[in-house]
């Protein structure tokens, strides 16, 4: 299928007229206004908040009470060099004598006064009680101190000191568990890194479907509804017209994504050192192979769910009822995403089979299997040529019945009743 001189002149008009709308322009950078917005008003809100839990938080200049009946605590924290190095210099700690009776009492009297910030109180049945008794004189309103968080360090650090270092490690978590995963050849696979990459691309092809499919449809509906078709097709074919419309929407949506997506990369670059960011980033694996693939999906799946877009528009006379009859479309688009477990087992069954190869549900099913790699090359190139040839039907369809119904501007509606004979 050539490319002719009509079909570049429908493209570069409808892209024009496009790009000269304020409200595509809205739309096209609302999505990433919003983006921006969101990730500084999230960063601003988090250092305040930080900063704010951290001042409220301050341990700094309060004296802290603790009666150890229990006798759990390791004696080496509670000297001023080993309380020091859990809490600070500047907080103070004071013992009380376990032996004494009056002891609890007036510990609690020094609360009440304001002496003490804060008495900790380990009963001697706390092994039985597994409960540990706090009481704590408020000098303001903060409700978000955390008042437990000097004992537990207390507590942890004493049961760190008082076993053995293998055993520490494993009651703390204090080890890390690394995995090595072989392939058939013998050769180290990372699946998880090799199916980040072509699972953005499919979240890709997912906003296209959604924030650009309605754009899509209206392609053509526009046209009959402001009653212009008939002189439209009197310059150029119902084919030129269609292919142009559909070349200039799919240049239109990756420029959409282009834009969604260079400011996602911005913020990654920013925050390339946050430690969540950096992981993410560690873990990704760069498959040419399977990239590549995806990437080809993409675009011949974007062609078919354009030429399936304007065939609805060119069906239908109205935008109302064209919302009403892509809905199957849509929903055939996203199903394989309902059996994403499948998708995930590793294993191809005969749903995935059957989702691979019909073709509404291909363009998704093929690139979960993609990425998962369960797809193997041979039944990506079928699925590339059914994709290829159902595009070509469904756009023949589609200048086909545009032609027919270009001038049609309301409803078809079905008559039953008999047909009445003239004398």
């Amino acid at each position: 299928m050539s490319f002719k001189k009509p079909v570049l002149i429908v493209t570069k008009f409808e892209i024009v007229r496009q790009l000269k709308k304020p409200t595509f322009w809205i739309a096209l950078l609302l999505l990433p206004v919003l983006l921006l917005s969101i990730v500084g008003i999230a960063a601003l809100s988090e250092s305040q908040t930080e900063e704010v839990l951290s001042s409220a938080q301050s341990f700094a200049g309060k004296t802290i009470g603790l009666l150890d009946e229990a006798e759990i605590i390791d004696a080496r924290l509670l000297t001023d060099e080993g309380f020091a190095s859990i809490v600070g210099d500047d907080v103070k700690l004071r013992v009380y004598d376990k032996n004494d009776e009056k002891t609890f009492t007036e510990a609690l009297d020094e609360v009440k006064q304001g002496r003490i910030d804060i008495f900790y109180h380990l009963a001697k049945d706390f092994v039985e009680t597994k409960e540990v008794k706090y009481y704590s004189f408020q000098r303001d309103k903060a409700l978000l101190v955390n008042r437990e968080g000097i004992l537990r360090s207390l507590l942890s650090s004493s049961a760190y000191l008082q076993t053995t270092p293998e055993n520490a490690l494993i009651l703390t978590n204090g080890y890390k568990m690394t995995e090595t995963t072989y392939g058939e050849n013998g050769e180290e696979v990372n699946l998880l890194g090799q199916a980040i990459v072509p699972l953005a691309i499919l979240v890709i092809f997912y906003i296209l479907i959604c924030v650009f499919g309605n754009r899509l449809l209206m392609s053509v509906v526009e046209e009959k509804e402001n009653r212009i078709s008939e002189m439209i097709l009197t310059a150029v074919s119902a084919k030129d017209l269609i292919i142009g419309k559909i070349i200039s929407l799919i240049a239109l949506g990756f420029l959409q994504i282009a834009v969604f997506i260079i400011p996602l990369l911005c913020i990654l670059f920013i925050n390339r050192d946050n430690p969540m960011v950096s992981d993410i980033l560690s873990v990704i694996e760069w498959n040419p192979t399977t990239i590549l693939m995806n990437i080809a999906l993409l675009l011949f799946s974007y062609f078919f769910f354009a030429g399936a877009c304007t065939f609805v528009g060119a069906l239908v006379p109205t935008a109302r009822d064209a919302s009403q009859f892509i809905a199957p479309v849509m929903i055939g688009i996203v199903l394989p995403l309902y059996f994403l477990q499948l998708f995930i087992s590793g294993e191809n069954s005969a749903l995935t089979y059957i989702m691979s190869y019909f073709p509404l549900t291909a363009p998704i099913a093929l690139m979960l299997r993609n990425a998962f790699g369960t797809l193997p090359v041979w039944e990506f190139l079928i699925g590339i040529v059914e994709l290829s040839i159902v595009s070509i039907i469904v756009l023949r369809l589609t200048v086909k019945t545009f032609q027919k119904n270009a001038i049609n501007f309301s409803v078809v509606k079905l008559n039953f009743k008999p047909k009445k004979r003239w004398k």
